[in-house]
């Protein structure tokens, strides 16, 4: 596997990771975390695209 895809992986399992966060504030202080996580998961899901972008003009 590539060093591009790899990075793909750790992104998209990070992105999830923070997506669940987001989805269920535990205590009311979480709400700021989850809105932050949401915010932190919309630039990773940018860098995915990127990436997606790199992976397809990889040669091999």
């Amino acid at each position: 596997m590539s060093d591009l895809a790899d990075a793909l992986v750790r992104l998209e399992r990070a992105v999830a990771r923070l997506e669940a966060a987001a989805r269920e504030p535990r205590k009311a202080g979480d709400e700021q975390l989850a809105a932050a996580a949401a915010e932190i998961a919309g630039r990773v899901d940018a860098a995915l695209k990127k990436l997606d972008q790199l992976l397809e003009t990889e040669p091999g």
